[in-house]
């Protein structure tokens, strides 16, 4: 294929509420849409919400190396492959783990650093270009038995216990069966009281898991889930700070429930020491599921590999979204239904929480799924998701 037209376009999305965690608090979202067109004009959609707090470059950075990037593609013949694919993307420095191949000489110029969102980008449009021409659904690119649909976690965003129960109690009505509460950077007396509400609205057969996003230190952690693990949780998300792995191995030991590592992603090194199990762990895996962000870890292939590594060292995966838009929340969704397991619920249900989301489109949850559309790529117009 030839790529003849290369475009990016600004993206901002505004959220309905504030929406607070213990690294920040967003009322909006940034990046950029990328949109591929070939030869046969078949067009391809990729998308960059950088979040540089979880280990992303800045947006102007992701907008700078985007442009120069897209610039370069012009014109560009390229094979019809994934490893073609692969191919393109490796004169771009790498940041976790995409394939293993021999590098070739760089054809554009280096980026100050790691660029995960812009390589997210660009990866998710080439596959969705390559996947329609093709004629398939692009999770038929990641996994010949990928799953139809996939389970999908309805996140809790009210502040107070009253709001949390009725949304909690909204959520289970519409079918969810797994429901997702931000804890930490407020008192743990607060936090308890929050989820209390929840547990007694919605019964014992809904499951429950907490996300402190790293805001507890070991000793916050060990306290927290002493007093959290009575109200039945499934699983918690990053308890302690993303880069102490002795730490968060520590706290899954003793904890009632499964911990999950999703900040520790963001950091190379602290993901080789994950996939290493490293020997302060006593040669097992630190946690029982890790958390892929495709926007994060640099695309849908290196969550991919994540998935599989973690996998053979006894860890589950799913997927979230970082708040981005409709674009990376269906690749992100392809890269689920592709994963080794579909146990855990993803979290892909956040188009809610947007002013703009887009009134009709295949990706929104139905009774606490996601049924992909069987349409070859993504199966969006660039023109419904803008």
């Amino acid at each position: 294929m030839r790529i003849v037209k290369a475009t990016l376009t600004p993206l901002r999305l505004e959220l309905l509420q504030p929406l607070k965690t213990a690294r920040g608090t967003y009322s909006a979202r940034e990046g950029f849409l990328v949109r591929l067109e070939d030869e046969e004009g078949r067009v391809g959609l990729g998308e960059a919400m950088p979040l540089p707090e979880f280990g992303t470059e800045s947006l102007p950075v992701c907008g700078e190396v985007l442009a120069a990037w897209l610039s370069s593609l012009e014109g560009q013949f390229l094979g019809d492959t994934v490893r073609a694919v692969e191919d393109t993307l490796s004169p771009f420095p790498p940041t976790v783990a995409r394939g293993e191949g021999v590098r070739v000489r760089a054809r554009h110029p280096a980026p100050p650093g790691p660029v995960p969102a812009a390589e997210h980008a660009l990866e998710l449009a080439l596959l969705d270009l390559l996947a329609r021409r093709q004629g398939v659904p692009l999770c038929w690119l990641l996994a010949e038995e990928a799953r139809p649909e996939v389970l999908v976690n309805a996140l809790l965003s009210g502040e107070t216990a009253e709001a949390l129960v009725d949304e909690a109690r909204a959520a289970v009505a519409e079918g969810y069966g797994t429901l997702k509460l931000k804890v930490s950077g407020r008192a743990l007396e607060e936090d308890e009281q929050r989820v209390k509400a929840v547990r007694e609205a919605v019964g014992p057969d809904v499951k429950l898991r907490l996300d402190a996003n790293g805001g507890w230190t070991e000793l916050e952690a060990k306290r927290a889930l002493d007093k959290l693990g009575w109200y039945q949780l499934e699983l918690v998300e990053q308890p302690t700070p993303p880069d102490d792995l002795a730490a968060l191995w520590r706290v899954q030991r003793r904890a009632p429930c499964m911990v999950a590592a999703d900040e520790s992603l963001g950091s190379p090194e602290t993901l080789r020491a994950l996939l290493g199990a490293d020997p302060l762990m006593g040669g097992g895996p630190a946690v029982g599921a890790v958390v892929l962000k495709p926007m994060v870890l640099g695309g849908l292939l290196p969550g991919l590999v994540v998935a599989m590594r973690a996998a053979r060292l006894g860890m589950q995966a799913y997927v979230t979204s970082s708040l981005d838009g409709v674009v990376a929340r269906a690749g992100a969704a392809h890269l689920a239904a592709a994963l080794p397991s579909g146990a855990l619920a993803s979290g892909l249900a956040v188009g809610r929480l947007f002013k703009s989301e887009p009134a009709v489109h295949d990706y929104r949850p139905l009774h606490g799924r996601i049924r992909l559309p069987e349409t070859p790529g993504l199966g969006l117009d660039a023109g419904a998701v803008v």
